[in-house]
């Protein structure tokens, strides 16, 4: 009896098989033709993923020596779907008789060697490529190490040795307080990627165990009641996008899809709000007003979610502000700002028509809007503008209940913006060593939640025995 292979198998083939595939048409196109590169093609189709060193799609580049002719072959289950010539310069090539190991070789290396395990979150599966470096044919194997980091294992594709073992670690990371000029680094390597003081309590959420392409591995929500000396976990039925605290010290939580009311280290809280498609952006006024910005609508509450009203926006929001009194005020992915009147939104037109607004938040019934030159106040009942003038750009605000503060080009610097008075801004926070994700103040600590970044570290390869 012959055992026939699921078609979703038998589609895929391995790097090898490709180039011969595409060596082929390649050699119609200019029988010259000598190969420069391959490369797999991530997918959604299923199959094996490249456990076996074989994947559904493939693009390859071909040249003519000596010319700047070059041609680029895709492949897609074992049939040619790309053909595209072109003009670069030269670059070294691959005679096809120094490819002595194939994908399906060195996965296999990597897996006993390295304990590679298929990639998530950056791609499905195992992703290969070769390419001539210093000139030798190098076949590298991309994965995630045993920690779930994104790793790439190279090999000389004539003899099998391993030239290259590189994966991406973390650096920076967690959450920073800072007071009376002493900073402290607690959570270290997390992604912190909220954090929230309300009257007696602070909480922050994020990621305990990180990657390079997700902080939702293994999300978490803490609170602490003594100033982030000891931490309670608490209970979210997923990872937390938002979270927040009312006049009353009760703690509200957004996860992807839902919205929860009074969550405590005891009780989970009450759920308010559940949507079929994914919370875009929140906000919420300090009478604890809420807006919530999902697939095209805007549902708001004006009595802590007993009752949602829905308005459809007209443009696309990248910004949706809720009032104390209620109005909702949008900034559109144009940079255009629309208040909701009535059943119409309203353009408000900036008193200076060569600003345009970066970012922008409601704390009470104003309106605070940052631009280029500085940043400008509206008060959304008298319709009057004044405004502040501030050492550096501001491309990004954060707001915490009353108090608002700025981020300003590249997450360079972070200050705390006055919304009471005419009083300077002032600078908090020098973040060029770090990627700063939220802040807030709680009495006279400044806390900062950042995330890790990432570089290519080498791995330790194992001697031949």
């Amino acid at each position: 009896m012959v055992w026939a292979l699921p078609v979703s198998l038998a589609a895929t083939i391995t790097l090898k098989e490709a180039i011969n595939i595409g060596l082929q048409r390649a050699k119609e196109w200019n029988e010259k033709a000598t190969l420069i590169s391959v490369n797999s093609v991530d997918e959604k189709m299923g199959g094996s993923r490249g456990e076996k060193g074989k994947r559904f799609n493939w693009f390859m580049f071909f040249m003519v020596p000596g010319t700047e002719d070059y041609v680029l072959i895709g492949i897609s289950e074992k049939k040619i779907t790309v053909c595209r010539p072109s003009k670069q310069s030269q670059v070294p090539t691959i005679p096809y008789d120094e490819i002595k190991f194939d994908s399906s070789d060195v996965i296999q290396l990597a897996k006993d060697k390295f304990r590679l395990k298929q990639g998530k979150d950056w791609a499905t599966g195992y992703h290969f490529t070769l390419d001539s470096i210093d000139g030798m044919p190098i076949l590298t194997v991309f994965g995630n190490d045993r920690d779930n980091r994104f790793t790439r294992i190279s090999f000389n594709a004539q003899n099998g040795d391993v030239v290259s073992a590189i994966h991406k670690l973390p650096y920076g990371g967690g959450l920073i307080s800072k007071r009376i000029g002493i900073d402290n680094l607690t959570k270290k390597g997390m992604a912190i990627t909220g954090v929230v003081a309300g009257n007696n309590n602070l909480v922050v959420w994020g990621d305990k165990k990180p990657t390079q392409f997700s902080t939702t591995k293994q999300p978490f929500i803490e609170w602490s009641h003594n100033n982030g000396e000891t931490w309670t976990e608490l209970q979210a039925n997923n990872y937390v996008t938002h979270a927040w605290f009312d006049i009353n010290d009760q703690l509200y939580v957004a996860t992807e899809k839902e919205l929860w009311a009074g969550i405590t280290s005891k009780s989970k809280g009450t759920k308010i709000l559940s949507l079929d498609q994914s919370i875009e952006k929140i906000d919420y006024s300090i009478n604890n007003h809420i807006a919530v910005l999902s697939n095209g609508k805007v549902y708001y509450t004006t009595n802590q979610g007993e009752n949602w009203a829905q308005a459809i926006v007209p443009k696309p929001f990248y910004v949706i502000q809720i009032s104390d009194d209620g109005d909702l005020v949008g900034l559109t992915e144009e940079r255009k700002i629309l208040q909701k009147t009535n059943d119409k939104w309203n353009e408000i037109t900036m008193p200076n028509r060569n600003d345009e607004p970066l970012d922008m938040k409601v704390i009470n019934n104003r309106l605070f809007i940052t631009t280029q030159s500085g940043i400008w106040i509206r008060d959304l009942q008298e319709g009057n503008w004044r405004k502040i003038k501030v050492d550096e750009e501001i491309v990004i605000f954060v707001k915490k209940g009353e108090k608002l503060f700025g981020t300003t080009h590249r997450g360079e610097a972070n200050y705390s913006i006055n919304t009471k008075d005419k009083r300077k801004s002032e600078k908090v926070f020098d973040a060029r060593d770090f990627i700063v994700w939220d802040v807030d103040i709680m009495g006279d600590t400044l806390w900062i939640a950042t995330i890790p970044d990432y570089s290519w570290e080498e791995m330790t390869i194992p001697q031949r025995r």
